[in-house]
């Protein structure tokens, strides 16, 4: 199974959890990247201020060493 593509900022080598959907990204950042909230390369992109919306784009599916959720919020 292929994973998202998406890289989280939390320290930089993280990935999301899902399972890939379209162009590599799982449905949640492939909704993200259409609407120009993640780059091509599966970053969050510079353009967005919204704090509560990165935070959100960044930690989705992203898990601990452990396997709980990081929490979102």
């Amino acid at each position: 199974m292929q994973r998202c593509r998406f890289t989280t900022s939390w320290g930089g080598v993280e990935h999301c959890g899902d399972e890939a959907y379209r162009e590599g990204f799982c449905a949640f950042h492939h909704d993200c990247w259409t609407r120009g909230e993640i780059t091509d390369r599966g970053l969050i992109s510079e353009r967005l201020s919204d704090q509560a919306r990165r935070r959100a784009i960044n930690f989705h599916a992203v898990r601990t060493a452990t396997g709980a959720p990081v929490a979102s919020s």
